[in-house]
């Protein structure tokens, strides 16, 4: 997610635009100051806007086609967890669908990452239904991915005594496995593992030394190489927990241009994200988790005008605010 992002340098002669001016950078960081500010500061959440350029993105289209129909791929019901006497998720309900990106949001504590991590398998919740792709959800981490589920973390996790290609190896032999498509570019499958490594590699915008140890690289190019190994899996939902969190502004910028290109090619991608302007900016429909549960669903303005949001996240009423 570094670098200058020619045409020539990408599979397909992908451009990932900078969707966002650093002026427009530069007033969310502001508007997410005064967001955590303790109130005494008249503010809406409708202060957020997608970030300037985004309906002007230059889209990546492989040349065997480019998606058109979203379909419902994920579908949540009735999800609770208890940590002894915490309630960590109280009846959630999450919908997820090809050619998006749905946000997930909320406060600290939330819930949201126990959330992906009953989802990706992690954590077994207490009660709830969870159906992916048509079938129930279940098993191991491992059989969660070859059945097409993605994800990164918080913090990369990596083998960092592997060098980065081998990182990414692990994911082009879960692809292989489950005998998934590559829904962003099917002709990544026709290529061999080291060849496909370093096309999304590329794709992402990893300009580093495959050969060097994933453990020396910075922290933005570990969570560009987390990034790439979730995509060698060919997942059909890439989960992203926090992923714009240490980037610099140029990485956030291809961030967004990146995944609005894998999105509008049919990829469903999940996200958690507390960067208010990149969340409104990138994702068709958010939920809202507070203390477990959902307090709101749907677009990124409803969401925003939602007194119940507003009270979670700024501790006073619409009225007031």
């Amino acid at each position: 997610m570094s670098g200058n992002g020619s045409a020539g340098g990408r599979p397909g002669g992908a451009v990932l635009p900078n969707q966002m001016t650093p002026a427009g950078r530069r007033r969310g960081r502001e508007v997410m100051a005064a967001w955590r500010r303790d109130g005494t500061e008249p503010l809406r959440l409708d202060a957020y806007r997608p970030w300037p350029g985004a309906a002007e993105a230059a889209w990546y289209r492989p040349d065997d086609g480019r998606f058109t129909e979203p379909t419902e791929i994920l579908a949540v019901e009735g999800l609770s967890l208890r940590f002894g006497g915490v309630q960590a998720l109280r009846e959630v309900a999450l919908r997820a669908r090809t050619g998006e990106v749905t946000g997930v949001i909320g406060p600290n504590g939330a819930g949201k990452s126990t959330l992906f991590n009953c989802l990706s398998g992690l954590l077994t919740p207490d009660a709830g239904r969870i159906v992916f792709d048509g079938a129930p959800l279940d098993g191991a981490p491992a059989r969660r991915a070859r059945r097409g589920l993605g994800r990164t973390f918080q913090t990369p996790r990596l083998f960092k005594s592997l060098s980065v290609l081998d990182n990414l190896l692990f994911g082009c032999e879960t692809a292989d496995w489950s005998g998934h498509r590559y829904v962003f570019d099917t002709r990544l499958g026709r290529l061999p593992h080291a060849e496909r490594a370093a096309q999304i590699a590329r794709l992402v915008g990893f300009r580093g030394d495959l050969s060097a140890p994933a453990g020396a690289l910075p922290f933005g190019d570990l969570r560009t190489v987390e990034l790439a190994r979730a995509l060698c899996g060919a997942p059909q939902l890439l989960m992203l927990d926090e992923p714009a969190s240490g980037l610099d502004t140029d990485q956030a910028e291809r961030f967004v241009g990146l995944m609005s290109s894998l999105a509008s090619m049919g990829l469903a991608i999940l996200l958690i994200e507390h960067d208010m302007a990149l969340v409104m900016g990138l994702c068709r429909q958010i939920t809202v988790l507070d203390f477990g549960q959902v307090i709101a669903t749907g677009t990124p303005d409803e969401v925003q005008r939602d007194e119940a949001v507003i009270h979670a996240y700024l501790g006073r009423s619409a009225a007031r605010a």
